[in-house]
């Protein structure tokens, strides 16, 4: 078996059923079908509840990671807030998506999770919880985590995690994986074609 090396994601393993997709440069793939994120019960970084009802109402993009993530989270992170900043030339505000990031080692998270995320936008929120709740989560939208943990007593550990960004619609249904390179440009015409409908497929 290959070894992961800790602090490297995963591409996100995609059901053979999806079409493959690639607008100007982006590493894309959307769903022939949306598929319904299941239940759990997390909470926001403001301690509110968060499960997914929440995922509804608007467009979402959902991407899981950690705090102390040296490079892929931030990366991410910061390319999604200048996705939307691109987007919101070709969408009203009320269409922008919303961005969403789970944490998922909550022992480390949860307390640097309001700073965290509000450092790279305002309007991002994060979510956190129960391990089970997380697990939960994680596997609705075919994500992977795992803690590379030497013993029980390491606070200094890595996390392994899959690094695609699922795209969920008004409905709470997936509809779309992206993964990166996130550029700003090409990904919010890319998001805006897909959002509207429109192919995709160069």
């Amino acid at each position: 078996m290959r070894r992961i090396l800790p602090g490297l994601c995963l591409a996100l393993l995609l059901p053979l059923a999806s079409i493959t997709a690639a607008a100007q440069g982006v590493q894309g793939v959307i769903l022939e079908e949306p598929v319904k994120v299941g239940d759990f019960s997390l909470a926001a970084q403001d301690g509110s509840p968060f499960t997914q009802d929440e995922l509804k109402g608007g467009w979402t993009l959902l991407f899981l990671g950690f705090t102390h993530c040296p490079d892929v989270c931030p990366f991410t992170l910061a390319n999604l807030e200048a996705v939307r900043t691109e987007l919101s030339q070709l969408v009203s505000p009320a269409r922008l998506p919303e961005v969403v990031f789970l944490a998922v080692d909550p022992d480390r998270d949860e307390e640097l999770l309001a700073d965290y995320v509000t450092h790279f936008g305002i309007s991002f929120t994060g979510i956190t919880g129960e391990r089970a709740e997380i697990d939960k989560l994680v596997e609705s939208i075919d994500g992977f985590y795992r803690l590379e943990k030497s013993d029980a007593e390491d606070v200094a550990y890595d996390v392994t995690h899959s690094a695609a960004v699922t795209v969920i619609n008004p409905e709470g249904a997936i509809t779309a994986k992206i993964s990166p390179p996130f550029h700003p440009v090409n990904t919010a015409n890319y998001l805006f074609r897909h959002m509207r409908g429109l192919d995709v497929v160069n």
